[in-house]
């Protein structure tokens, strides 16, 4: 194991000082040859495959001839990244890099591959093992750090050091801490060469649901738009590339994806992404004309729940079939309570709701109007009773509203919360009870 990790650092040295002084034609990007010999496989065809920004693609297919196949185009771009050879049934009988070599054979022998004129497959099989076997992967990035092989790692493999800040006194442990996650937004991507191309062509996986869910510090709307835009500058030049049009493209879907079915409070920013990105494309790699569509749809119905939306007046029926209007109300705030008498949360939260109503509710100057979207009356009477709710009580069991509002607030889940003003503006949305002070606080400072 010592002489073969001697030998791939002799290697990776080699490509650092040898590879520029090497004639360009012997690495052109244009033309391949790639043979495969195998002593198990039989299959009258094999295929080469790549992959671009996660999709797999048929690069070409080989038919069995003088005991091997032969992959070979002299004229066609084959760009860097990695490959695999396949059977029809999709299984890989050998993967790896292309960088610098593309003209090479692969033995493959009882599972076991060989490779004869291409050193960085050598080292990228060496770079397998020690991944399996949790060695340390710095040699790779520190002997060729512009290789492709040494750009992948550094991505995928070696986390960017956050430094220590030190707060000193309890004092300082807000300062320490702000410190530290502006440090670790400004820095989170460091690693990441986003406008490498050569990336695009490998499995690089950059978990961007983990930064902007978990990571990020603090979890507001404004905050991730922020740093999505400054996630975009590291993709995109002044003048940006096609190419680097479509890194962004790629990086787009996955944050449409994170942000299609997130908590109800994140929704600015897909309507954000849907309107400033999705609804300005003309063609993409990885966003089509069917995709754009569903996005702007969803984008339209999450749009008009949005703080300052003005909604339609809001009408439904208490128990005595009384129509209640919000445009009725005379409270300086009208606080919407979608719910379910048999939902879980409902009945845990129902009644912290109604607490914070009976003590605070001139304070706030504020009314409730609990909405009960389901027609189990018994159990809607059932829980007003042992809970003792005194704000407007309303519910589809008897009548429904003037609008369906689990279509029109577009929520699936119940409870659900919306305050408006007089003006039936939404001034906040979507948020737990246990911040009902700092929402009115907030909304009294305005």
């Amino acid at each position: 194991m010592k002489n073969t990790k001697q030998f791939v650092r002799f290697l990776l040295i080699f490509y650092t000082l040898f590879l520029p002084l090497l004639s360009f034609s012997q690495f052109s990007n244009t033309g391949y040859e790639i043979a495969f010999k195998s002593q198990n496989v039989s299959d009258k065809y094999l295929y080469l495959t790549g992959i671009y920004g996660h999709k797999p693609y048929m690069v070409d297919s080989a038919k069995y001839a003088k005991k091997q196949y032969l992959f070979k185009n002299l004229k066609k771009e084959l760009p860097s990244g990695f490959y695999s050879i396949q059977n029809r049934n999709g299984d890989i009988l050998a993967d790896f890099i292309i960088d610098h070599t593309r003209k090479f054979t692969i033995h493959s022998n009882n599972n076991v591959i060989e490779f004869l004129n291409s050193d960085e497959n050598i080292v990228f099989q060496q770079l397998k093992k020690d991944i399996l076997e949790e060695n340390s992967l710095k040699h790779y990035i520190e002997t060729s750090p512009e290789s492709l092989l040494a750009k992948f790692v550094r991505a995928q493999y070696i986390p960017v050091p956050i430094p220590e800040f030190h707060w000193g006194s309890p004092d300082g442990r807000d300062a320490a801490a702000e410190k530290y996650y502006q440090y670790l937004i400004n820095h989170y991507f460091d690693n990441v060469d986003f406008k490498d191309i050569r990336l695009m062509h490998t499995p690089l996986d950059v978990d961007l649901k983990y930064f902007f869910m978990e990571s990020l510090f603090p979890q507001t709307s404004e905050n991730m738009i922020s740093s999505i835009e400054m996630l975009f500058q590291r993709i995109l030049d002044e003048n940006p590339t096609p190419a680097q049009m479509d890194v962004r493209d790629f990086y787009l879907k996955k944050l449409i994806h994170c942000y299609i079915t997130a908590d109800h409070k994140f929704d600015p920013v897909f309507v954000y992404l849907t309107d400033h990105y999705v609804s300005k494309l003309t063609e993409s790699e990885f966003i089509s004309d069917s995709e754009i569509n569903v996005f702007q749809r969803i984008a339209d119905r999450k749009r008009k729940n949005l703080v300052g939306e003005t909604i339609p007046v809001f009408e439904s029926y208490t128990i005595d079939h009384k129509k209640v209007s919000t445009s009725d109300m005379t409270a300086k705030y009208t606080l919407l309570w979608f719910w379910d008498p048999d939902c879980e949360h409902c009945s845990e939260y129902t009644p912290v709701l109604n607490d914070f109503y009976s003590n605070y509710r001139d304070l706030y100057d504020f009314e409730v109007i609990a909405c009960s979207v389901t027609e189990d009356f018994d159990r809607w009477v059932a829980f007003i009773k042992q809970h003792n709710l005194k704000w407007i009580n309303t519910s589809y069991a008897i009548e429904e509203p003037n609008y369906d509002a689990v279509e029109f607030f577009n929520f699936n889940d119940t409870p659900a919360v919306f305050i408006i003003n007089r003006k039936h503006q939404i001034v906040a949305r979507q948020f737990s009870v246990d911040e009902l002070f700092d929402v009115f606080e907030s909304l009294q400072n305005e």
